[in-house]
């Protein structure tokens, strides 16, 4: 997943230093999905993925309770 970050992060991934404030590189889904989901990173616009644009689910409605006579 390419992601852009939003803060700075000192230090490496994968052999490689993290890039600048708006910077773009590319990681693996999980690593993106957890950046976007603590906000310190967002999707570079030219990719979609799944973790970032997940489908939304509605549960059922519960059933109906009835009184035992």
């Amino acid at each position: 997943m390419k992601i852009r970050m939003l803060i700075e992060i000192s230090g490496t991934i994968d052999g490689q230093q993290w890039p600048a404030i708006g910077g773009t590189i590319e990681v693996a889904d999980h690593v993106g999905a957890d950046m976007i989901a603590n906000r310190f990173a967002e999707v570079d616009g030219t990719v979609e993925t799944a973790a970032v644009n997940p489908v939304k689910e509605t549960a059922a409605k519960p059933a109906a309770k009835t009184r035992k006579a």
